[in-house]
């Protein structure tokens, strides 16, 4: 793992320093004040070794005659110790600075997200900033209260009784209630859906969501014109701004959808067969899936095919592919231009830009975001003729969103998308050398798809299979026959969901590649009703987070034991294997 990425050695530390504030209650909403005097010892105590760090790994220091380098004259030089990663201090102070910098973003983000409501019942005006998601009987709208172009502007999820708010509202919307607004709380009817039967923290998870306070209204809630809306949009932040836009053009395109699958404008979306079909697609490719039924979505987890609704690198992946096959001939026109070195440059810059346009409008959800970039640094180190490892990609990438948002690190969806890539990527050097061996260039085209979907299935699922158990207590046991039958869909969903855009301003074009489209959505739909009304689909699980954890360890060393063939990997193995199957059977 080390040969191919000592990028890891930092990643570590990193996530251990936000894993450790998690994990001692320091992110509790009654550990503000706490959590703030620690800032700064945390701040300082990085600094430190920051100097250090850089005084010892970057001076030059002695080496043996034997290992130093030598110049083009032939004299010897001293070994720069930040080159060579090999510097003991260097390489014991650089984790414990990634461990600081992880601890002191989680806390500060912590602070900053806290805030106090006042008391009782007030008026309030605020934004939606993202699709609300119907249920039985009310809406969940999340939205930014406004504040003007003065003082911070705050995330609240208000839950709306849907005889207070007949219609649901868009994105952008401007929305005046009267409630009484408190930091997020837990309701006593919130149960986990896996079997071990604990408690779900609802208010935990509002908080990593950015979520700063929760309010419900069972009073009539006004919805203003659009010229108050927009005015109170454009006091918002950029960033939000920026977001909302997006998410508005995404509402277009999903109202499209439903007037050409299901016949209806998107406005009052009901539980007819045509409206999940829409709702499928608005999910599989645009990531809009406040419309989906709780019973599809059910469908969808027991079957082991819930991320196809997730967009990920599958899905991205599918995307550049395309986008550069449409691309490519603009390097050659470009090229012959006279005096036109930047050919090269231009499908990719386009596509990269394309991309990000997708990750924006999408509503920039961990996986994609992970997926866009591991695609952009493959990109520019491509345009550098350069080599650079996949392993490397997800690691910068990972690195970069716990950066910016480090509770992100405690997210479910983060989690399960950066272990399946990293698994696949980590082992498919050695699945390469002993499954296809010398004879990969030789083997059919055919053969050579089966067995790199078969290695992607299986190992995905392997890797995500702790997570899952743990969080929503279930594991799909038919999951290769549910991607040979999904991924196929997948593909011909998404590249029609480029042409059916394309197309739209042609009325008779547009119906006809919506009608195919609900076809196939509709075959996608009824294959995995099919396989979860097969006997065992799936089975009930209870693997307590500890139990879960400790898996991974074990994974690794039988992963080592297999390909290494050494014993000490094999006694690990079996150490690992009878703490795990302990620590299930006494339930801990």
């Amino acid at each position: 793992m080390l040969e191919q990425s000592c990028l890891i050695t930092l990643l570590i530390p990193l996530m251990l320093g936000i894993a450790v504030t998690e994990w001692t209650g320091l992110l509790d909403r009654d550990t503000t004040q706490q959590a703030a005097t620690l800032i700064p010892f945390c701040l300082a105590s990085a600094a430190i070794l920051a100097l250090v760090s850089l005084v010892t790994g970057v001076l030059p220091h002695k080496t043996k005659p034997q290992s130093r380098l030598k110049s083009r004259a032939g004299h010897h030089v001293p070994r720069l110790s930040i080159l060579n990663f090999q510097f003991s201090t260097f390489n014991l102070l650089l984790p414990a600075l990634m461990f600081f910098i992880g601890a002191s973003s989680a806390l500060i983000h912590h602070v900053n997200n806290q805030t106090s409501w006042p008391s009782g019942i007030h008026q309030w005006t605020a934004v939606v900033a993202d699709a609300p998601r119907p249920t039985a009987k009310t809406y969940r709208i999340p939205l930014i209260i406004s504040c003007g172009h003065e003082g911070p502007h705050r995330k609240v999820m208000l839950s709306v009784m849907k005889s207070a708010l007949p219609v649901s509202p868009n994105v952008g919307d401007a929305l005046v209630f009267n409630a009484q607004i408190r930091e997020p709380y837990n309701y006593t009817s919130d149960r986990h859906i896996s079997t071990v039967n604990r408690q779900f923290d609802y208010a935990k998870w509002l908080g990593r969501q950015g979520f700063q306070g929760q309010a419900f209204v069972y009073s009539q809630v006004q919805a203003l014109g659009d010229y108050e809306s927009n005015a109170l949009v454009a006091a918002l932040p950029w960033w939000d701004r920026l977001r909302i836009w997006a998410l508005q053009k995404r509402s277009i395109l999903v109202k499209k959808y439903y007037a050409n699958v299901s016949g209806k404008d998107g406005g009052n979306i009901g539980g007819s067969e045509g409206d999940q079909e829409a709702a499928v697609l608005a999910a599989l490719t645009l990531g809009d899936r406040s419309g989906l039924r709780t019973d599809v979505r059910e469908i969808f987890a027991r079957t082991g095919a819930s991320h196809v609704l997730a967009l990920s690198g599958l899905h991205l992946g599918i995307l550049a592919t395309l986008l550069m096959m449409l691309l490519w001939p603009l390097g050659g026109i470009a090229a012959t231009r006279q005096r036109c070195h930047w050919h090269r440059y231009l499908p990719f810059v386009i596509c990269a830009s394309l991309l990000w346009s997708f990750v924006l409008l999408t509503g920039c959800s961990v996986s994609v975001v992970r997926s866009a970039l591991m695609i952009t640094l493959t990109f520019l180190l491509a345009l550098r003729g350069e080599g650079f490892a996949s392993l490397n990609n997800v690691i910068v990438a990972a690195t970069l969103i716990l950066c910016v948002s480090p509770l992100a690190l405690m997210d479910v969806g983060f989690q399960l998308s950066f272990l399946s890539v990293f698994f696949i990527i980590w082992l498919f050097p050695y699945y390469q050398e002993r499954f296809l061996g010398s004879r990969s260039s030789r083997l059919p085209r055919v053969r050579q798809w089966a067995l790199n979907f078969l290695y992607i299935t299986v190992v995905a699922q392997l890797a995500t299979a702790p997570i899952v158990a743990c969080v929503f207590g279930r594991l799909p046991l038919l999951f290769l026959l549910t991607n040979l039958l999904v991924i196929p869909c997948a593909y011909v969903l998404l590249t029609g969901a480029l042409v059916f855009f394309a197309l739209s301003w042609c009325a008779a074009a547009a119906s006809a590649i919506g009608w195919l489209l609900s076809r196939t959505t509709k075959l996608m739909l009824g294959s995995l009703e099919w396989i979860s009304s097969l006997p065992l689909s799936s089975v009930e699980v209870s693997v307590s987070p500890l139990s879960a954890l400790m898996m991974y360890p074990l994974m690794l060393a039988g992963f080592a034991w297999l390909i290494a063939h050494q014993r000490i990997y094999g006694y690990s193995f079996f150490i690992l294997l009878g703490i795990v199957v302990s620590l299930l059977g006494w339930g801990v």
